[in-house]
Order: structure tokens, then C-alpha cells, then sequence
């Protein structure tokens, strides 16, 4: 029996490298690592390890359009951040234009350019898309400066709208909160105050329930389900669904140390910030903790529990427990 074939992009980041790790150990398929870069460390890993490792460049559709060649499934991810913080783009917004809005409409048409080009692919059963909920939309037009979730949400609609028989083949997965945020280089490492107790500082309401997820162990699992699922998901990615004063609690559990939860007052992000993106930030949050992290009003969105042969992912105090803390403790690198 001929083997299918994976086709990833961003095999070399988080989610795909992820997923690629599950499907380099999944009887009866390949591996096409897509990147921009096949010469990196990474994808020279890939290559040692089997996979057909690419170079594609998702502004310029025709690599997208060699490299999905004989896909039986496709697996998309962008990177907003990454555009943002890229110099080389910092004076491509147009007059008047900020950063993030500019890296917004990039992303959502470097995802254009993907569905355009996985539409043609006749070979292929199921599209899984790494998307985000639209946060204008489920706030009723009350957060409309999330620009890193918008931007994948206008390119699903665009999906949806564009390529009814390719919407058939496809799935959407949502990544929560990634639990390596709290680590070492991570947006929110905890901190440890003069008694001793470690802090959890950040913006988010310490009693809403938000999803958290080991995006490097988990995201292969997630998504081979909704590859071997029937298409249709709209799945919110997470290991476990938890408030922050729970993530405070798991982490005594998991090192012993008493934590706690310390929530800053609305608009307290430092005024150092670029005007726009501190109102991003702020919107962001606001967002997050009155309409969900999913948009908590959409009907189509399933968890990871609804899914026909969900995954057996581990507990957040499992993955905790593994870190080496004092690492964070050292590093001073809180935000």
C-alpha cells in the first residue's frame, strides 16, 4: 500500500513542528516539511529524521503550489508575530498605517495565497487550518484591534466563501494559550516576590476560564484527530481548561512553591509601547475576558472532548513539573 502524504507548513515552528513530529511516527505516511528556510538546523533535523524538507515562500504562491503536489492533507500556519517583528518590514505599512495593522492584512493574504493554492490540489482529503477566532466579530464590533486573530479569521471566512469543495475537506484549529509563555524568553514567566511566593502577574481576569495548551507536545496529537476526523471542526486546542488562580494552584502542585495570581488594572500596559500596539494589547485582554478566548457565542467551536477519538494529552501540572523554574527566577525576564 502507497504511503499519503503530509504536506506542513512551518514545519520548523511550534505547531508544525509538532505535527511533524506525530506523522515522521504514523505508519503509512510522508512527511513534506515546508520552511523558509531547508538549510536551518531544524530543518536539517527533519531531513536526518525522513522528512522531504521544502523551501516555499508564502508570498510567492507558485512555491505553494509545487510544494502541495500530491498532498493528501495540508496542515497551514502563519505567523503574525513573526511579521511584525521582522525589521526588514518595518516600513512597509502605508501612510498612516501601523505596524499591526499592516502585519494583520499581510498575514491574512499570505493565508489567502495557502487556500488558494491547496483549492487546486486534487489528491487532497483534508485541509486543517490554524486559525483564531474573530474577535471583532464576537465582540460585536467592541474589540476590533486584535489584529493576530482577525487576520487568520478574515482568511478562513475567505476559505469558507471562496472554496465550498475545499471547506468540505477542512477542519480549523484554534491553539490556546501556550503554557511555554511562562517559561524562560515566554510572554509571562511568573515572577518570585521578597517572600518567596511566585507570581503569576499579567492582565488576564484570575477567575475566567481560559484554554492552555503544551503547543510543542500537543499540537501532533490535535491535529492527526482532526486529520483522521470527518472535516467540519472548529476545534479550540487546549490539554486543559483552567482560570489563572488554577494555574497558580497546579503550580504549588507541581513544585511545591505557594503562587498566586496578581492581576494589573485595566490600561496598566507599559506606556514604552508603541500607541498602536498598546491598544492591541489592551483590546487583546479586554476581549479574552469578557466574550472567551474562542468567542465563547460561536456555536461551531467543539473542544477536544467532542472529538470522535480525542488524544490523551497530559495535565498542566505534569507539564509544569518538568521546568526547571529557577531558570525563570534567574533570568529577570518578566514583562
Amino acid at each position: 500500500m502507497s504511503s499519503k502524504l503530509i504536506v506542513i507548513i512551518g514545519a520548523t515552528g511550534n505547531q508544525g513542528g509538532s505535527v511533524a513530529n506525530v506523522f515522521l511516527q504514523e505508519p503509512g505516511w510522508k512527511v513534506r516539511a515546508l520552511t523558509r528556510d531547508s538549510s536551518s538546523t531544524k530543518g536539517k533535523a527533519l531531513a536526518d529524521r525522513g522528512a522531504e524538507v521544502v523551501e516555499v515562500n508564502m508570498d510567492t504562491p507558485s512555491t505553494l503550489s509545487s510544494a502541495f503536489e500530491g498532498a493528501s492533507a495540508i496542515f497551514a500556519v502563519s505567523d503574525f508575530w513573526g511579521l511584525y517583528g521582522d525589521p526588514s518590514n518595518q516600513e512597509k505599512p502605508k501612510p498612516g498605517q501601523s505596524l499591526n495593522a499592516w502585519a494583520g492584512e499581510h498575514e491574512t493574504q499570505q493565508l489567502k495565497n495557502v487556500i488558494d493554492a491547496a483549492a487546486k490540489v486534487t489528491t487532497l482529503e483534508r485541509f486543517v487550518l490554524s486559525s483564531l477566532s474573530n474577535a471583532s466579530k464576537w465582540s460585536k464590533g467592541k474589540c476590533t484591534h486584535v489584529y493576530h486573530f482577525d487576520s487568520k479569521a478574515k482568511a478562513e471566512e475567505y476559505g469558507k466563501q471562496t472554496y465550498p469543495a475545499l471547506w468540505a475537506k477542512t477542519s480549523v484549529y484554534q491553539a490556546g494559550l501556550f503554557l511555554s509563555n511562562f517559561k524562560v524568553g515566554g510572554m509571562s514567566p511568573p515572577v518570585k516576590n521578597a517572600n518567596g511566593v511566585v507570581q503569576f502577574i499579567g492582565h488576564l481576569d484570575k477567575d475566567v476560564k481560559f484554554p492552555y495548551l503544551a503547543v510543542e507536545e500537543d499540537t501532533g496529537p490535535l491535529v492527526k484527530a482532526l486529520i483522521y476526523e470527518p472535516a467540519g471542526k472548529n476545534l479550540i486546542a487546549y490539554r486543559e481548561w483552567l482560570t489563572p488562580r488554577e494555574i497558580a494552584t497546579a503550580f504549588t502542585k507541581a513544585t511545591g512553591m505557594d503562587a498566586e495570581v496578581v492581576t494589573l488594572p485595566k490600561g496598566s500596559f507599559p506606556s514604552s509601547l508603541p500607541p498602536s500596539l498598546k491598544i492591541s494589547l489592551e483590546d487583546n485582554v479586554a476581549y479574552w475576558n469578557e466574550f472567551g478566548y474562542e468567542g465563547r457565542e460561536d456555536s461551531t467551536v467543539v473542544h477536544p472532548c467532542n472529538l470522535s477519538s480525542p488524544p490523551s494529552l497530559d495535565s498542566v501540572e505534569a507539564y509544569l513539573k518538568k521546568y526547571d523554574w529557577t531558570k525563570v527566577f534567574e533570568s529577570g525576564e518578566a514583562l
